[in-house]
C-alpha cells in the first residue's frame, strides 16, 4: 500500500510535462527515476540522499537521482494534500540549477495550488496504443 501519491504537472493543453521530460532521458535514467519514485511511495520518511531542499526556494524540493554520471533532478513540492508529492518540472543538474529553471518550477507549483486540474497521477511507463 502506497504511503505517498505522486502527481505530474500538466501544461495548459493537458500535456504531462514530467512524462514528456522522462521520455527524453536515456532508458537507464528513466528506469532509475521511476524505481526511486516507486520506492519513495512506499516509505513514510524519505532518506536524505533522495531529496533535497533548494536554497532560496523553500517550497520546492528536488529528487536526487544519479545515472551514468548525470544528475537528474525531478523538481516538485509536498502537496497539495497530505502524503502527496507533485512533480512540476524535470531538470538535469550541471553544477547548479539555473534560476530560470527554479522560477519555472515555482510557477508550476503555484498553478497546481490554484487548482488540481493541472495534475495527473504519475505516469511510470510510456503510453502505448495497445
Amino acid at each position: 500500500m502506497a504511503v505517498w501519491t505522486f502527481y505530474d504537472f500538466l501544461d495548459s493543453r493537458g500535456v504531462n510535462l514530467i512524462r514528456q521530460w522522462l521520455d527524453t532521458l536515456p532508458d537507464k535514467a528513466r528506469a532509475k527515476i521511476n524505481t526511486r519514485i516507486l520506492f519513495m511511495r512506499a516509505i513514510p520518511v524519505w532518506p536524505e540522499q533522495y531529496v533535497s531542499a533548494l536554497k532560496g526556494w523553500p517550497e520546492l524540493v528536488e529528487l536526487r537521482v544519479v545515472s551514468a554520471g548525470s544528475q537528474y533532478r525531478p523538481l516538485g513540492f509536498y502537496g497539495p494534500q497530505r502524503h502527496e508529492f507533485t512533480l512540476v518540472l524535470g531538470a538535469v543538474e550541471k553544477g547548479r540549477l539555473p534560476s530560470r529553471i527554479l522560477e519555472a518550477a515555482d510557477e508550476n507549483r503555484k498553478i497546481v495550488l490554484a487548482g488540481r486540474g493541472r495534475t495527473c497521477k504519475h505516469e511510470f511507463d510510456k503510453a502505448t496504443d495497445a
